[in-house]
């Protein structure tokens, strides 16, 4: 690969990684960086040299270079020719990523329920209707004789549909707390997304685990 290809395929691409080996090798917050500044400027088989702009002094680009003999990573890939820097580059990006806690990724869009999500929205219906007055389900046409009589244990649900709506939504509180919200913070994902994924997992519980699982591979 040739270093213009390396440069504009980084810079498009990539600038996530570039921020982060700032932040790991340079040692500047990446909260004072102007993000769209941080760009490649040279590629060769001893070096890399990345411009930044800070937020304090935005006028003013700055110039970091990475000699590829002194940049930590865990795989000791060693650049001899330019085919050997894409390696380089993935490996630095992962151990940056690591070294802050990240994913090398970057998770910034909600994904939406899915038909498989369906039944809990059903179930959540039926919960709310039953808690708001139980007659509304139980005056629906053929509702007694299809599910009330064939259902043994429909009667005690029905009287129960507050107990469970809040049990459930200590469940989905509790994924949130120990599952979603450190896994969102591992691929950075911006405040509101991560408020709009919580509130699906309040309704959907588990499906949504699935999605996010599925979004990050």
């Amino acid at each position: 690969m040739s270093s213009g290809r390396i440069t504009s395929h980084m810079n498009a691409d990539h600038q996530l990684a570039l921020i982060d080996y700032l932040t790991v090798y340079a040692d500047i917050n990446p909260n004072n960086l102007i993000e769209s500044s941080v760009k490649i400027t040279h590629v060769d088989t001893k070096q890399l040299i990345i411009d930044y702009n800070l937020i304090a002094d935005p006028e003013s680009s700055k110039t970091f270079a990475i000699y590829w003999d002194d940049a930590l990573e865990n795989e000791n890939v060693k650049v001899k020719e330019m085919k050997d820097i894409k390696g380089k580059l993935i490996a630095m990006a992962k151990y940056c990523a690591a070294e802050q806690g990240f994913a090398v990724k970057k998770l910034t869009k909600v994904i939406p329920p899915t038909i498989a999500s369906g039944p809990v929205f059903l179930l959540w219906g039926f919960l709310f209707l039953n808690i708001y007055n139980p007659n509304i389900l139980r005056g629906i046409s053929g509702f007694k004789k299809y599910v009330i009589d064939v259902l043994p244990f429909y009667k005690k649900i029905e009287s129960n549909s507050l107990k469970i709506a809040i049990g459930l939504g200590i469940i989905h509180i509790c994924e949130i707390v120990f599952f979603t919200r450190g896994y969102l913070r591992k691929y950075r994902t911006p405040t509101r997304q991560r408020y709009g994924w919580y509130g699906l997992q309040l309704i959907e519980g588990f499906y949504v685990i699935q999605r996010l699982v599925k979004a990050t591979k």
